[in-house]
């Protein structure tokens, strides 16, 4: 299990409820101007994240490019499987 990165902070609502995202959290994230972020209700809390890619959620899967192996021998098979559906019709 991996441990959790765990940055308190507190902000301030300001007007028309608008909150501005710490410096130091937007360059951890790389959130940039105009990015979409998640917002979850969950009981009395609010939390903000930022949604991965396909290609990041893979980078995350352990062990490391077990899934980039899978899909590129999966894609090697598709391949020989096309070239066998080619002979069948010839």
């Amino acid at each position: 299990m991996s441990e959790l990165d765990i940055i308190p902070l507190r902000i301030r609502v300001g007007k028309r409820f608008v909150i501005t995202i710490p410096k130091e959290v937007r360059e951890k994230l790389s959130i940039k101007e105009g990015d979409e972020l998640d917002l979850l209700v969950i009981n009395d809390s609010i939390i903000i994240r930022k949604p991965i890619s396909l290609i990041e959620f893979i980078d995350r899967i352990k062990p490391k490019g077990s899934v980039k192996t899978f899909l590129k021998e999966r894609e090697k098979e598709g391949s020989v499987e096309y070239e066998r559906a080619e002979e069948l019709i010839k």
